[in-house]
């Protein structure tokens, strides 16, 4: 099994546990035996359903974690039993998209077989298999912890919940940043001179200096890149999800759509279009959800890829023009 994952489980239990004894909050598990003591161990695993599900019990706020973390209630939720194996599948399906299952083994170190029968609802995973998956299809395993334990109560995961704050306080802040930290992954800059390094990202990224001083202010404040010689070094790769704060994160993605527009306005190469059409309100919905499962693969896509040539930027836009009664008003997922 997943070393981190196992790691990030125990850490999550005993956060959960908070001041009780580990036999006392078996008991308020539900269990007769000191089973928790067990977990902590790492000597046996609940199941996600049964872990989450009881523990609900004790922190009913944890019912709303699926529309906490998708930004939304999904369809596929049962409000009277939220962590039911059904619903865990539901969850999985979801998270997967349109994932190869034989992406998501070789991700996550278990058998595609046994990934299947998770998305089929024919087995349960253990808690580690669940948060090893979550991180696999979608790289937000902390965040997921996040909305079930305080992260400050995590030993070790904790000083990672806060360097992932500070790389998203870098994303709203300096939003030429996140273009900085991939460009300085590009294995051309590995021949730039030290003294060269704006002009380069700046001419490699077309945007003026003064934003890519700041991002690269912001990066390095943020603990992401660090100077050695002269040169910025990506000191960490993070997936950085910028959806937890809606209304900075609507600001950012308007910033890249107008990068994205002056770069059309200029006749600048890249894919522009668009499409004006009647369609139903339920089809406009499925539209929706087709764009979200490509987004999904090219993120597979993105993360399989072996070499860094360039930074590419996606933007798109999908929209019921009705101002009123329309029928994408549901906040959709990231």
């Amino acid at each position: 099994m997943n070393n981190r994952a196992e790691n990030l489980a125990k850490e999550l239990i005993r956060a959960a546990r908070g001041r009780r004894s580990q036999l006392e909050f078996s008991r308020r598990l539900g269990y007769r035996s000191n089973i928790v003591r067990r977990w902590e161990a790492g000597e046996c695993w609940p199941t996600a359903s049964d872990f989450l599900g009881a523990y609900a019990r004790l922190r009913p706020a944890l019912q709303q974690v699926y529309a906490k973390f998708f930004q939304r209630a999904p369809d596929w939720l049962d409000p009277q039993h939220p962590f039911a194996p059904a619903v865990i599948a539901a969850f999985l399906g979801q998270l997967k998209g349109k994932t190869p299952i034989g992406t998501l083994a070789q991700r996550t170190g278990h058998h595609r077989y046994g990934i299947g029968r998770w998305l089929r609802g024919t087995a349960q995973p253990k808690l580690p298999e669940l948060l090893s998956f979550i991180e696999a299809a979608s790289r937000r395993a902390l965040d997921f912890v996040a909305l079930v334990v305080d992260p400050k109560d995590l030993p070790t995961f904790g000083v990672e919940w806060k360097q992932l704050q500070s790389a998203r306080l870098a994303a709203y802040e300096s939003p030429w940043s996140h273009a900085v930290l991939r460009a300085l992954e590009l294995e051309a800059y590995e021949k730039v001179p030290p003294s060269k390094t704006v002009a380069w990202l700046a001419d490699r990224l077309s945007a003026p200096e003064p934003a890519i001083e700041a991002g690269i202010r912001a990066l390095s404040a943020s603990g992401q890149i660090q100077n050695q010689r002269g040169k910025w070094l990506v000191d960490r790769v993070q997936a950085v999800d910028t959806g937890a704060d809606a209304a900075r994160a609507r600001e950012l993605k308007a910033t890249w759509a107008r990068v994205a527009t002056e770069r059309l306005a200029a006749g600048g190469p890249g894919n522009f279009g668009y499409s004006l059409f009647a369609i139903s309100r339920k089809d406009l919905v499925r539209l929706r959800e087709l764009h979200l499962d490509y987004v999904r693969a090219m993120q597979s896509l993105i993360a399989e890829s072996r070499t860094s040539e360039c930074v590419g930027l996606y933007c798109a836009q999908l929209l019921d023009l009705a101002a009123l009664n329309n029928a994408l008003s549901t906040p959709e997922k990231r």
